[in-house]
């Protein structure tokens, strides 16, 4: 296969997977009316076309910033030869890793206090408990922190719902005792917002970053995605980590997670970010995800619901007024600056080489007066990027690297627009408040700023109609399993998905583990009955 560096524009050649038997195919990407879409045939259920990207202009600018890693090993993974890099098999074809883990995903298990219609992980279905137990996490953990080139450094724990595992709390504590950077937990947030101490204890484990599910701003929304109102829940876990910072000093961050569905939340877009800096006390930003078509989705909703990146561009656009597509990047937009950290340094550092494709952001700065600024505005982003190549390039070859330091900020000085600054900015307040992002206290540095400052993000994961084998090879997000396998997260989730066959192959019947978890049976139970304020009316009604 064709390295994707070497072949860029349009059209092109890859490899995707068929929707019906998982086979790979043979697939072209072509752009038609300003769209970029892919379209294969299988021999045996036919052809397959779908929108890859809406907007083929920001497809191809993105695509500039392509950035092959280093390759990843994984020394504890015993179904690996030694020195053997980090691979899996589709449909029997051997697909080699490219990027390291930048976030490693770990299910604590597949039980969950929620039945959502949207749930891509399919929890509480299976007839089975996929719950590792906490020996085996403490090996999983081990496992990441043994990769290399470049260690994993940051671990989210997920599901189901992670924060009802018996051991959650004595979980992050290890992590964080790894020497993990940050540690973060994928939740609905009920747990945080009906038990304060549980969030207390989590967070004096050390608990990083809440990723909370967040759909929309009303409860219209959340009974269609969730089956049951949810805005309050989410309004009391910020609630809890705001009275929690008042209480102890700190608090996790919280980061906003709507999955979009076309035509369900895509025109509340606006509002949750608005959402976002009422509250940027607590709020750091939003990831947003549009569905991917695994799980309980079918595949009469793809023609319905599909929402692409470019999609989440326009309605933000149009819904805040705040950027336009310029101002929106590639996730490998930022792998030269790990580049140079790690020529200087003499240490790897993770590189976000992620497929210049599965991802896009962009961060805003918002003064006093509510006027917003994003940062590509008064930061040449493409200039800086390609002058630290350069810089990177000669460091490497230098005999004192730490000198070139002075060439990166000579780099920016060059590269800011200084007129362009956010309100009441100045020069020397930009590079002050940059020193404070880069610092290990950059939290409680950036309080010390009037302006707020946000990240806005998607990524969009993929499902096996808009497949792309290129994706997964340079996929960053990556799950580890409990024989230590390390396997990309649209390969666990979505396509000819591993997700099933790692969790029958590591768990018990759920009749045999409600005889040795009375308890836990018997509590999970009871949360799954939705409170008669979560749930409409007779009529149907809000």
């Amino acid at each position: 296969m064709q390295n994707y560096a070497v072949k860029k524009g349009l059209p092109k050649e890859t490899r995707s997977v068929c929707p019906e038997c998982g086979k790979i195919l043979a697939a072209s990407l072509y752009d038609k009316d300003g769209k970029v879409f892919m379209d294969k045939t299988c021999p045996e259920h036919g052809r397959f076309c779908d929108v890859y990207w809406s907007d083929t202009e920001l497809f191809l600018r993105a695509e500039k910033f392509a950035h092959d890693g280093v390759g990843l090993k994984n020394p504890m993974d015993k179904n690996l030869k030694d020195g053997d890099s980090v691979h899996i098999l589709i449909d029997g074809q051997r697909v080699d890793m490219l990027t390291c883990s930048a976030l490693a995903n770990i299910d604590l298990t597949n039980r969950c206090n929620m039945n959502c219609p949207i749930c891509f992980a399919n929890a509480n279905q299976q007839g089975y408990v996929y719950e590792p137990d906490y020996e085996t996490l403490m090996k999983m953990l081990d496992a990441l922190r043994s990769e290399e080139p470049i260690k994993c450094t940051a671990v989210q724990f997920s599901g189901g719902e992670p924060t009802i595992h018996p051991d959650f709390v004595r979980i992050i504590k290890a992590a964080k005792d790894r020497g993990f950077a940050q540690v973060q937990v994928a939740t609905n947030g009920i747990e945080f917002a009906k038990k304060y101490d549980t969030l207390k204890d989590a967070s004096q484990a050390g608990l990083n970053t809440i990723y909370l599910s967040f759909d929309g701003v009303s409860d219209d929304i959340y009974l269609q995605a969730r089956d049951r109102k949810m805005f309050q829940v989410k309004l009391d876990v910020i609630s809890n980590c705001k009275k929690l910072k008042e209480e102890t000093g700190r608090c996790p961050s919280i980061v906003l997670v709507p999955t979009i569905v076309k035509g369900m939340n895509d025109h509340q877009i606006g509002d949750m970010v608005k959402f976002a800096f009422d509250n940027a006390d607590i709020v750091r930003g939003i990831n947003f995800q549009p569905v991917a078509f695994t799980g309980r989705i079918t595949n009469e909703e793809v023609s319905e619901g599909r929402f692409t990146l470019p999609d989440l561009v326009k309605a933000f656009q149009e819904q805040t007024g705040y950027s336009t597509k310029d101002d929106w990047y590639p996730v490998p937009v930022v792998a030269p600056i790990s580049d140079f950290a790690s020529i200087v340094l003499g240490e790897k550092k993770v590189t976000f080489t992620t497929h210049p494709h599965c991802g896009i952001a962009t961060y805003v700065f918002m003064d006093e007066n509510g006027d917003v600024t994003p940062f590509p505005r008064f930061i040449d982003v493409e200039a800086f990027s390609a002058g630290l190549m350069e810089i990177s390039t000669q460091a490497e070859k230098a005999r004192f690297k730490k000198l070139y330091l002075l060439k990166l900020l000579k780099l920016l000085d060059r590269t800011l627009i200084e007129e362009n600054l956010p309100g009441g900015m100045t020069k020397k307040q930009f590079k002050k408040m940059m020193g404070s992002i880069m610092s290990k206290k950059s939290k409680t540095a950036l309080a010390s700023f009037s302006w707020k400052m946000m990240f806005f993000g998607g990524m969009h994961f993929q499902d096996s109609f808009n497949y792309d084998v290129e994706r997964v090879r340079r996929c960053g997000v990556h799950y580890i399993t409990p024989d230590l396998q390390i396997i990309p997260f649209c390969a666990y989730n979505g396509g000819p998905e591993y997700r099933a066959e790692i969790e029958k192959k590591f768990s018990i019947p759920l009749d045999e583990w409600k005889k040795r978890n009375k308890k836990g049976a018997e509590e999970l139970e009871a949360a799954l009955v939705i409170p008669e304020d979560q749930r409409p009316n007779h009529r149907g009604e809000i």
